[in-house]
This record gives structure tokens, C-alpha cells and sequence, in this order.
């Protein structure tokens, strides 16, 4: 069975003084609360459990079929949130394709422009939603392999005045990261898009596909 989503959904990246971005929109036809809905959830998973993330929004970016898209796998240790400094502080550990472990400690940024003193609101009153809605995720210094790493999730809601109404909703990501030198010199833009712009659009799609109350659906991978 094939169903039929929303339209648009667009991924591009650039490269310039050392940076790639990259840059996704998604369509979604469901209503602001819906979609609001959403970005609570990657609130509360990013803050309680974000190994949750890989069973819904990062749903299809972990383990690959094809072994030109093994990765890097993460597993986290402990997440601890501090609302008074919008920060994170993780331990995990970083799991190579050869099967070696890195322990890590990072304290990324983690903002959201609908949140008050550390919490969403408690339930959804239907009143706030016609408003765009930014969540921001920056780390330095990951690894020795990423100096930099951010991304820009913003919601754009349909015009309606009524937050329960079906209409089209935007989701737009933004991310930036930052090669370590030596790393740097080896990664090409082909092999950046091969490993990061698949796994943005696959991102896109399963919160789309959430909203939408539809299955979660890989995506086609044509890789360079």
C-alpha cells in the first residue's frame, strides 16, 4: 500500500570557510496542536531519553542494510537537563564501525522557544500555536572528528486561527558542523552528502509522517 503524504521536502547542503550546511523544509498537512505535538515529543526525548529519538524521529538513520551507510554508533550513558542554563549534560559512548568505544562527556545547548523555566506548558489549551516556534541544538567540540555541531528546528504553522484545524505546516532544519583539520582534509562534499543530507531528509520525513498519524517509511537512498 503506498500512501500519499504531503508535497514538498527538500534537502540541499553548502560548503564554505570550513563549514557545511545544510538546509530541509517538510510540508505536513495536519493541524498546529499536531504539529506542536511533535516537537514536544523531540523536547522530551532530547531532555529524558534520547535513545527513544531512533524509534521514531531518527527512525531509519542507525543501522543500514547496505554497508557503505554504517556509521557511527552512539549510546547514552546519562542525560541530565538544567532549564537555568538551557544546557544538557551527557555521557556516552561513541561506537566505531571497527567496534571502538570512545567515552564522551558533552553539555550541548539546548533551547525552545515555547518553553517556560525549563517546561512546556502542561497541556494544550489551544491558545500560543499560530506563533513560529524555534528549537535550538549546539554542541562544540564533540569529538575529535566534530569541532562544531548545531541545528535550527523551526515551525512554521498555517495562518488559521484555529490551532485544531487541518491545514499545511512547515518544519525547517538548519544544521552547521565543523570538521576536526585533519578529518577535514578527507571528507569530500560527495561523502558528506552520502552521510549527512539522506539522514536529514529521513529526519524530516518521520516527523512528517508522525503528524500525519501515517507509518514511519524509509526513504529511497541513492547514494554517489
Amino acid at each position: 500500500m503506498k500512501f500519499i503524504l504531503s508535497i514538498l521536502l527538500t534537502v540541499f547542503s553548502t560548503y564554505r570557510n570550513g563549514v557545511y550546511e545544510s538546509v530541509g523544509e517538510v510540508e505536513m498537512q495536519c493541524s498546529q496542536i499536531e504539529a506542536n505535538m511533535v516537537l514536544d515529543s523531540i523536547m522530551s526525548d532530547l531532555q529524558n531519553n534520547p535513545e527513544h529519538m531512533f524509534a521514531w524521529a531518527f527512525y531509519g538513520t542507525g543501522e543500514q542494510t547496505d554497508s557503505r551507510k554504517q556509521g557511527f554508533v552512539i549510546h547514552y550513558d546519562t542525560v541530565r537537563y538544567f532549564p537555568e542554563r538551557e544546557i544538557l549534560a551527557i555521557d556516552l559512548s561513541l561506537i566505531s564501525p571497527r567496534g571502538k568505544t570512545n567515552q564522551m562527556h558533552v553539555e550541548p545547548i539546548l533551547s525552545d522557544n515555547r518553553m517556560h523555566n525549563g517546561e512546556l506548558p502542561k497541556e494544550h489549551s489551544g491558545t500560543g500555536y499560530a506563533s513560529n516556534r524555534t528549537i535550538f541544538f549546539g554542541v562544540d567540540n564533540f569529538s575529535n572528528m566534530i569541532k562544531h555541531l548545531d541545528a535550527t528546528v523551526t515551525l512554521v504553522p498555517s495562518g488559521s486561527s484555529d490551532p485544531y484545524e487541518v491545514g499545511t505546516q512547515r518544519i525547517s532544519v538548519v544544521t552547521h558542523c565543523k570538521f576536526g583539520w585533519f578529518f577535514n582534509l578527507f571528507i569530500s562534499r560527495k561523502m558528506y552528502r552520502n552521510t549527512v543530507e539522506w539522514r536529514i531528509e529521513q529526519f524530516l520525513q518521520n516527523l512528517r509522517c508522525t503528524a500525519e498519524h501515517q507509518p514511519l517509511q524509509p526513504i529511497s537512498v541513492d547514494l554517489e
